[in-house]
């Protein structure tokens, strides 16, 4: 865990922290409001993205457990960024145990991926509300971050293992794969450099200028490679039952941001908005903006 200094121990408008963890970034130094100023607003990707994730899983008819798979990643984002903002206990077990449950439902979606439609792993469903269920006992029982941290890794390695593996036997995308994987395990590399080596950390941080210092919070880095990572998971998640139903998986940018696969028939059935939408969108918002001016 990060040293406690007086910065870091200064109260703001949450009064006195009582998660059983601290980070890197000093406490309500650039708002009284929020504990960790930089750590809670780079949750934002694990937020927006998730959001129209979840509603094009819907819109588009995939299986309802990859829009709970948006929705639980989107729980961590809220999770995460109570925490930060916070530092109170309650909003630690937000933060940390959405992550396991979030976790789970995503290697059930991968070990999921060849079944027939309706047709579901009841027994792997069972053991996974299992595990769920006594990490959250043991986790409340023993409030030592460790118990959490050793229980998520595992899940995580466990989650890469049968992506490997259900990617190779299953011809699913590479590319996607490793862009989730590269991301994940980049910011898990700033995690610890942050986790491990605070007091540097602090120290060659506060010699930038103060514009290049948010570049410097690692653990706000860590946010934004795991959120990306986490997402380019799901997709990879949906690519790989495409392909296992014979749906002809594509990968496009809904509305020229944000990367989503979307099914043969989705693409056909008109998801994406058209060239006409686009212009007639433009021709609106255009003619707003030049009443506002008159």
């Amino acid at each position: 865990m990060p040293p406690l200094t007086a910065d870091s121990n200064k109260e703001g408008f949450w009064g006195e922290a009582t998660a059983t963890i601290d980070w890197c970034e000093e406490n309500y130094a650039v708002s009284s409001f929020l504990a960790e100023f930089w750590n809670t607003i780079s949750n934002w990707l694990f937020l927006l993205p998730t959001l129209f994730g979840a509603w094009l899983s819907w819109k588009t008819k995939l299986e309802r457990r990859y829009t709970l798979t948006f929705i639980s990643l989107f729980v961590v984002g809220i999770g995460s960024l109570c925490f930060h903002a916070t530092l109170l206990y309650e909003m630690q077990l937000l933060d940390e145990l959405p992550m396991i449950y979030c976790t789970c439902i995503m290697i059930f979606c991968i070990c999921q991926c060849s079944y027939h439609p309706r047709q579901h792993n009841t027994t792997l469903l069972l053991v996974l509300i299992f595990c769920c269920s006594m990490i959250t006992l043991v986790y409340l029982t023993i409030t030592n971050p460790l118990v959490f941290q050793w229980a998520y890794g595992i899940l995580v390695a466990a989650l890469v293992v049968v992506a490997l593996i259900s990617c190779r036997k299953h011809r699913g995308s590479w590319k996607l794969l490793t862009i989730s994987l590269v991301s994940y395990a980049t910011g898990f590399i700033f995690w610890n450099i942050d986790n491990n080596f605070c007091s540097s950390v602090r120290l060659q941080r506060n010699q930038f200028p103060v514009p290049m210092r948010p570049f410097l919070q690692l653990h706000a880095v860590w946010h934004t490679l795991a959120a990306i990572g986490s997402y380019y998971h799901i997709l990879f998640s949906i690519d790989l039952r495409l392909r296992c139903l014979g749906r002809s998986p594509a990968l496009k940018l809904y509305r020229d941001w944000l990367p989503f696969v979307y099914s043969k028939d989705a693409l056909s059935n008109g998801v994406l908005p058209t060239v006409a939408q686009k212009a007639a969108i433009f021709l609106l918002l255009f003619g707003l903006i030049l009443k506002l001016l008159k």
